[in-house]
């Protein structure tokens, strides 16, 4: 029996979302892991996995054979997604790293992502960087979830390049850090991921005015997050 890859929940999330993919960029690989899973699982035909670091595709290579799928894998040393000509790859994953780095990435290749139909993304951090971007180069959020992992929450997000997103009147225009389906489906994780991000707000601002300070940024991104609350609980009823 072949060695079949178990992902950790914040992977396994971004791989949900991927579905019938003829063939799947896997943007900075790693080890390979997620790239197998797609193909055991069903969710795409062929994957092009790359990474800066050869080391780490030597591993990919390896655990590739070892599940015996070393004919539909394809491995690259690559920075970002510049490897790929446009429309080779239906499917882009990148996950596991900042939302900026994920931003430039797209940037510095715009004909790539633009062609693909999906781009999966699970940022580690900077989501508010990330989205902004999104929002304002025509990668419309098509689903997006919470997840999650090792005491954290993560966002995935899966964008289909193509017209502006349009944002509802009820969602603040110029909230970047959660995406407005996440309010519309009642995410079991918003609640606490809002609560999170309110609390660590306040810890800063008592730590500042046990310095004798009070900044006023910090103050209203905690009303901000404290509106955000209030109005995911009235769309949970």
């Amino acid at each position: 029996m072949k060695y079949c890859v178990k992902l950790r929940p914040r992977l396994q999330a971004a791989a949900d979302m991927i579905t019938g993919s003829a063939h799947t960029a896997d943007i900075g690989c790693d080890h390979g892991r997620l790239s197998i899973a797609l193909l055991q699982q069903g969710r795409a035909e062929r994957v092009t996995a790359s990474d800066i670091s050869e080391p780490s595709l030597q591993k990919a290579r390896l655990l590739a054979e070892k599940c015996g799928l070393s004919s539909r894998m394809h491995t690259v040393v690559s920075d970002g997604i510049s490897h790929l000509s446009p429309g080779l790859a239906d499917t882009i994953v990148i996950a596991g790293m900042g939302g900026e780095l994920i931003a430039r990435i797209l940037s510095a290749s715009p004909g790539v992502a633009q062609s693909a139909d999906t781009i999966v993304m699970q940022p580690m951090r900077g989501v508010e960087e990330l989205r902004r971007y999104l929002r304002e180069n025509n990668y419309p959020i098509a689903d997006e979830r919470l997840v999650s992992d090792g005491g954290r929450i993560y966002q995935i997000i899966s964008a289909s390049p193509g017209e502006r997103e349009s944002v509802p009147a009820w969602f603040p225009s110029d909230e970047y850090s959660l995406g407005y389906s996440l309010f519309e489906k009642a995410d079991p994780l918003l609640i606490p991921l809002l609560t999170q991000y309110r609390n660590g707000h306040i810890r800063r601002l008592d730590k500042a005015r046990g310095k004798g300070v009070s900044p006023v940024a910090l103050t209203e991104i905690i009303n901000r997050a404290e509106a955000l609350i209030k109005l995911a609980v009235e769309m949970q009823k």
